[in-house]
This record gives C-alpha cells, structure tokens and sequence, in this order.
C-alpha cells in the first residue's frame, strides 16, 4: 500500500507494523530505518545517457511517468523540484512499479525509481538508468510501528525479520 494510508492504518489501529518511505520523524511513531538509496532516472534503451547523469533541473523538462499523489517518491520529486523554483512535467499518472516500468519501456516518458527497483523487474535488460544529481534524489525505508501502543512480541519479531532480511536483499 501507500506510505499514507498504512501511516493512517498506524496510528488509527488498524495496522500494527508498516514498512514505510520517507516517514517523518513524531512522537506517535517508533522508527527502524532499513535503507537509504538513491533514485534514478529510467529511461527506455536506446536513449542516450549522460556519464555524470542527469541535473534536477534538466530532469524537470522530461516528460514524467509517475505515481499519483501521495506517493512518497512523488512527492519527494516534487519537494526538491519546488525547491529549485521547477515543476515535474508529468506525462502519465499511474500507480504501480510494474506499470510504470511497462509504460518507459514502451516510450511512454522517463519515471524516478530505485535502481533495485529496476534491475529486479521483467524490464532490466530494456531500460536505462542516470544518477540524478545537484541535488542527488534519495529516499530513506523505515520499519513503523505504533508508539501509542506497547509493542507486541510479534511485532518486535516481525520488525527484526523485516531488519535482517532488508539487510540481506539490499546490502549496506
């Protein structure tokens, strides 16, 4: 699901463990964080791809296939747009990694995802990927749970799994 919704379903109780992007730290949340990365611009193969990557601002003239709003690299995207007076060009709204990828690789627009995003999908091998900088993009997946709420066993069990196995899919 959505960062927003399962934060909602967090501290409304109806979830008692969410893996989460870019959760703000508050006093209503415990934190675990599992990974940083950098994002990158996705492009179809063939495009032509600079060495040193792609500046915010040059990224702000490409057309954009993204997720709909509140999805936390979107509104990250459009956080550090904003915040070098740009706006993203957006070509597309759809939710959903996969087809989001499926439309790049039809040629569809360029998307901002992870790299393990990319390279784990059916489309690694046809499309293209460039760094993001000045600033660089990075997104930050933590592990929440409830601080309203004593933590259960189970839910301290399940948030070390979640920890270790993070750890081992990803690396440092």
């Amino acid at each position: 699901g959505l960062s927003s919704s399962m934060l909602d379903g967090l501290l409304t109780g109806r979830l008692d463990l969410a893996v989460l992007y870019n959760a703000a730290p508050s006093p209503e949340l415990e934190l675990t964080p599992l990974v940083e990365e950098d994002l990158y611009l996705v492009q179809a193969a063939g495009t032509p791809v600079a060495a040193e990557g792609i500046t915010l601002r040059e990224l702000s003239a490409l057309p954009l296939v993204i997720p709909t709003r509140p999805n936390a690299i979107r509104m990250l995207v459009e956080g550090e747009l904003a915040n070098i007076g740009c706006r993203p060009r957006i070509a597309l709204e759809i939710d959903g990694v996969a087809a989001i990828l499926d439309l790049v690789a039809d040629g569809a627009g360029c998307a901002i995802l992870s790299r393990n995003a990319v390279v784990t999908s059916a489309h690694a091998d046809t499309l293209v990927l460039s760094r993001v900088h000045s600033p660089r993009l990075r997104t930050r997946l933590s592990v929440a749970i409830s601080a309203q709420r004593p933590a259960t066993l189970t839910q301290q069990a399940m948030r070390e799994l979640i920890t270790q196995l993070t750890g081992r899919l990803l690396g440092p």
